[in-house]
């Protein structure tokens, strides 16, 4: 999947209210809520081949399901896909408009998701050939950026209903805000200092009195 930068780090009150509401699952990788297998032959050699794909409204209350949402009221998606060699290139954009509960107010509100989409395909061979690259990457301690594993053809197809579906969970942000709340910080309360022992002796001579009774 492409990847999104995350989120900010979200404050202790932040976590509390969240822990109120239900999260989005992550992907249902492999579910077949809303598949349209694309095959690799049928890519044109000359860079033109467009896919769109639309949500039906069974796959939309799926989806919400799947992503604990209120609704899902469209999810659309325009893809070009490239062929070269054996590595298939997949580019475009998902759009939707989704109803989420805000964490803060818990009520619900509509947002519309426009996500851009960079993924790539291999076969098998190249896809653990990535793999292996990332493990010897990671075994030698290395702090140099290593590309994301290609995504796998399974059968000389890719399905680009499943990278719909997913496209839209990452968006989604797991502490959703109706536009306009912000979450109030507590007051900060200072600390009562502790009283040195002076203090103490002042404070009993005169509970005592000047008489010592």
């Amino acid at each position: 999947m492409s990847k999104h930068p995350p989120k900010g780090k979200k404050t202790r009150a932040e976590e509390e209210a969240a822990s109120r509401s239900r999260l989005q699952p992550p992907p249902p990788s492999g579910l077949p809520i809303m598949p349209r297998p694309f095959e690799v032959a049928d890519i044109r050699d000359d860079g033109g081949t467009v896919v769109k794909i639309e949500a039906t409204p069974a796959e939309r209350a799926a989806l919400a399901e799947a992503y604990d949402l209120p609704e899902v009221a469209s999810l659309t998606a325009r893809f070009s896909v490239v062929r070269r060699g054996k590595i298939v290139s997949v580019t475009g954009d998902v759009k939707a408009r989704i109803s989420q509960v805000c964490v803060v107010t818990v009520e619900t509100f509509e947002s519309e998701v426009d996500e851009p989409v960079d993924m790539t395909y291999a076969p098998e061979a190249q896809v653990a050939e990535a793999w292996e690259r990332i493990a010897k990457a990671e075994a030698s301690g290395t702090n140099a950026p290593v590309e994301d594993p290609p995504d796998l053809i399974v059968d000389g197809r890719i399905d680009l209903g499943l990278l719909t579906a997913e496209t839209l969970s990452l968006s989604l942000d797991p502490y959703p805000k109706k536009p306009g709340v912000e979450f109030e910080a507590p007051e900060e309360v200072e600390p009562t200092p502790e009283e040195s022992p002076f203090a103490l002796l002042a404070k009993l001579k005169k509970n005592i009195g000047p008489g010592g009774a």
